[in-house]
């Protein structure tokens, strides 16, 4: 599947199997996510020696891309967003939704269990928003902090299955970890 606006093409290809590429533009730029998932990576290596076109690969698990394939790209890492940056997301996104919390400390509150993703930010403050309208409640701290604790999040962010993994690793000796590889 591809979706082009003007020089910007954006193709979504399969995990396994051949590339069945659209007809490309002279020049363009081809954006491919979660590129970690992808299994052939062979397949991609005649695309890159194009000249007229770039390609972005986009991915949170850089640690799941082959070495010979990441060789030939150039990296870009993002930093989390900070909590104050995610505040004001969470209060612009709150705006479009018409649903406003009663203070800047709720704001604060939803962007520090968001864990730096505005994406995880807005999908518990959709959350937050359908368990305040079930119980009635207002959009106040104490509730939201009520329902982020209700549906399993806690400080930061995690849950307790994240807090249970933590302390598990605490309990690991940090020279038994060398040796472990990511297959």
């Amino acid at each position: 599947m591809a979706r082009k606006s003007g020089l910007l093409q954006s193709i979504q290809i399969p995990v396994k199997g051949d590339i069945n590429w659209p007809a490309l533009s002279k020049f363009g730029v081809n954006i491919i996510d979660e590129i970690h998932e992808f299994r052939n990576f062979e397949l991609l290596y005649p695309y890159l020696d194009d000249r007229n076109q770039s390609y972005l690969f986009c991915t949170t698990e850089y640690g799941e891309t082959p070495e010979p394939f990441l060789t030939r790209c150039i990296r870009f890492t993002f930093e989390p967003y900070v909590v104050k940056d995610l505040a004001k997301i969470v209060r612009s996104y709150s705006k479009s939704r018409r649903f406003t919390f009663n203070s800047a400390e709720a704001y604060t509150l939803v962007a520090e269990a968001s864990r730096g993703s505005p994406r995880l930010a807005k999908q518990r403050y959709d959350r937050i928003k359908r368990m305040l309208d079930y119980y009635g409640q207002s959009p106040n701290v104490d509730n939201i902090r009520f329902v982020l604790n209700k549906i399993g999040i806690y400080d930061f962010g995690y849950s307790a299955e994240d807090f249970r993994y933590l302390e598990y690793l605490k309990k690991i000796p940090a020279s038994s970890l060398d040796n472990i590889s990511r297959t």
